[in-house]
């Protein structure tokens, strides 16, 4: 009866553990911190938040607020994403925020 009792224990930790994602590989980590730094050289600061009010889901991009440029991004985006998503940003010229 014992063993069963430990058994189920165990099975059930199990089962209220969260999932946790897939961390980014180092060279990952390294692309999207060299993006992050060319972004802060044009001005830009990127936000990583849960875009997300009132149960709606809000889509990041670039924002110019009292002369300075934001950058948001979903927080919950796989770094390769993210990647894009900033790749993307540098890319266009700032005035077309």
């Amino acid at each position: 009866m014992i063993g069963m009792q430990v058994k189920m224990t165990v099975r059930e930790s199990v089962m209220k553990r969260k999932k946790k994602g897939k961390r980014p590989s180092p060279a990952l980590l390294q692309e999207l911190t060299v993006l992050e730094s060319a972004a802060a050289a044009r001005g830009i600061h990127v936000h990583y938040d849960r875009l997300e009010a009132a149960g709606l889901r809000l889509n990041g991009g670039l924002c110019e607020l009292n002369g300075e440029y934001h950058l948001f991004i979903e927080k919950r985006k796989s770094a390769v994403d993210k990647i894009a998503i900033l790749k993307n940003q540098l890319e266009k010229p700032l005035s077309n925020a």
